[in-house]
């Protein structure tokens, strides 16, 4: 029967239902004409490069640093480079930028003092775990070393006082405050050391905050036993109640290592500054596979934390 007469022959609301079975089944064809199937595999997009500055940020880099920190290599005019990371390329073009320049490079030393140099030639070679940049135009004249040092940023020397140079008796008591913290450290050691006196290495006194005291030091204890010699390395903050200068400190930040001689991480406050407006120690973390250096910040009254260490480093 032809189509034209079996439609007229339906009812009219089955007549529509048919029309539009029709359409369905002519469009249906329409597609598998224009878009034949395929045998590709859809593609998963791949992940993002992390970029020089979110990587920056992830790591803990005080911007306010600039793009990179100095420390002190074996002579006053060197300088051993700490990029926010191993291979921050961004920072490594604008030290590159600031040699042609011959920029300005503030240098610190522990107690205060406060140098200037130029950033010198671009060395023609660095090895991947140790970069030293050379320095000119050093001043003040004069032998004193400098501590860490800053290319650009917005950084301020807070000075360590050394109680070496502090009264008998106030050298004493800072002594006994070091000992007595030390000894309420709870983070764990061997038991050779347990009851051992500790023997006081570095402490320094510095104004972290207007009224506010805090010391930094570094006390060890050891097991002299000739044929497998044991020590422990304290580094620890402390700060008065707000306000005090007087009376006892109280722990705010305390880290040990121990071990075997010559495996026993050594810690040393290199300097403190005052990165934007964080005040924050640099401390230099010593053993056997080279040195880390790490950034110290203060986040509050008695909260301090380590925000960025840096790539182990080999230099000298």
């Amino acid at each position: 029967m032809p189509l034209r007469r079996f439609h007229s022959l339906l009812p009219p609301r089955r007549r529509a239902a048919a029309l539009f079975t029709c359409a369905l089944l002519l469009a249906g064809c329409e597609r598998s004409r224009s878009a034949p199937p395929s045998d590709a595999a859809p593609t998963a997009a791949g992940p993002v490069p992390e970029s020089p500055l979110a990587r920056r940020a992830r790591i803990g880099w005080n911007n306010a640093a600039g793009p990179a920190m100095l420390a002190q290599g074996s002579a006053r005019e060197q300088a051993i480079v700490l990029y926010p990371f191993a291979d921050d390329t961004i920072a490594a073009e604008q030290l590159d930028s600031a040699s042609e320049a011959g920029a300005l490079v503030v240098l610190f030393g522990r107690g205060g003092a406060r140098f200037e140099a130029r950033l010198g030639a671009t060395p023609a070679e660095a090895a991947d775990d140790c970069e030293v940049w050379p320095l000119t135009a050093m001043r003040p004249a004069g032998s004193a070393a400098w501590a860490v040092g800053f290319v650009g940023g917005h950084v301020t020397p807070l000075p360590l006082d050394s109680v070496d140079v502090l009264s008998v008796r106030d050298s004493m008591a800072l002594v006994a405050e070091a000992s007595r913290l030390a000894s309420s450290v709870t983070a764990s050691t061997g038991a050779a050391f347990q009851g051992l006196r500790f023997t006081a290495h570095d402490i320094r006194r510095f104004q972290v905050a207007p009224g506010v005291q805090a010391m930094v030091a570094h006390v060890s204890r050891r097991v002299n036993q000739e044929a497998n010699p044991q020590e422990e390395q304290t580094l620890l903050v402390a700060e008065r109640d707000s306000g005090a200068t007087s009376g006892q400190y109280v722990l705010a930040y305390a880290e040990r290592s121990f071990g075997r001689e010559e495996k026993v991480v050594t810690p040393e406050a290199l300097a403190a500054v005052r990165l934007g407006a964080v005040s924050t120690l640099v401390i230099a973390r010593d053993n056997e596979d080279g040195v880390i250096y790490a950034l110290l910040e203060r986040t509050g009254p008695r909260q301090w934390r380590v925000r960025w260490m840096s790539a182990v480093t080999r230099c000298g």
